[in-house]
């Protein structure tokens, strides 16, 4: 009896043993979901709003940008700031426009870049009025570098939430705008913004500059054209020197 038990033992230890390993194979999916889309207005400034969802199983960065156009005519693009997605994240974008003017039957398209897939979503816009707004900034000392722009910007009076938005631009490059929580009044405050040319060439972009209602705006176009040699070293001591003195 004890030999069998022995041999029966032994059999079941050769099974056990010898038993097929079984692999758990995750599949890797990039997929993601646009949750909401909102177009809020105030006066002539648009503000559009969007949470994507990464619904896949593949990390990501991804990046928003909104279309407006007028029939089949693009009238404008904007760009959120690129942001990484982990598989179950959500995180939402913003992005503003400055209506100089009037429109109706307008279509704001919203794209969301992510790992090399883009997903889509439009919907109906129109500015039924534009009041008048006060220049109370200045836009100065505009540099140009390698993936950024530098500049200095100074409000007549303290103001939150200041909007600052690149338009105008080569067709095809990525500029970021930026939102500042506060300027304070009559003191310099610096602003970088990134872009991504698709081919670098010299050209133009306009900064506009406004508040979240619309009151107070400006506007001014620079020449983006890169600095070098010791002009770069100058002016990069200019702007230090004009943030620390505040002239």
């Amino acid at each position: 009896m004890k030999s069998l038990a022995l041999l029966l033992a032994l059999i079941i230890f050769i099974v056990i043993s010898s038993a097929a390993v079984i692999e758990i194979e995750v599949k890797m999916k990039l997929d993601g979901k646009i949750s909401f889309f909102s177009l809020e207005r105030m006066n002539n400034i648009v503000k559009a709003s969007t949470e994507f969802y990464n619904t896949g199983s593949v990390a990501y960065r991804a990046r928003a940008r909104l279309d407006i156009l007028n029939g089949s005519g693009l009238i404008f693009s904007g760009w959120s700031k690129e942001k990484v997605l982990m598989p179950g994240e959500r995180k939402t974008f913003e992005i503003y426009w400055y209506s100089p003017s009037k429109a109706k039957n307008l279509t704001a398209r919203l794209r969301i870049y992510f790992g090399n897939e883009i997903k889509e979503v439009n919907k109906t816009l129109s500015i039924d009025y534009v009041k008048s707004s006060q220049d109370i900034f200045q836009i100065k000392n505009f540099r140009t570098y390698d993936g950024h722009i530098k500049f200095q910007i100074r409000a007549s009076q303290s103001l939150k939430d200041v909007i600052v938005l690149p338009s105008d631009y080569m067709q095809g490059w990525i500029f970021e705008q930026a939102k500042l929580e506060e300027l304070k009044a009559n003191k310099n405050t610096e602003v970088t913004l990134s872009y991504e040319p698709t081919v670098w060439m010299p050209s133009e972009v306009t900064i506009h500059v406004f508040s979240l209602d619309g009151k107070f705006h400006t506007s001014k176009t620079f020449e983006l054209k890169k600095e070098k040699g010791i002009w770069k070293y100058l002016h990069y001591l200019y702007d230090k020197l004009s943030l620390i003195l505040n002239f």
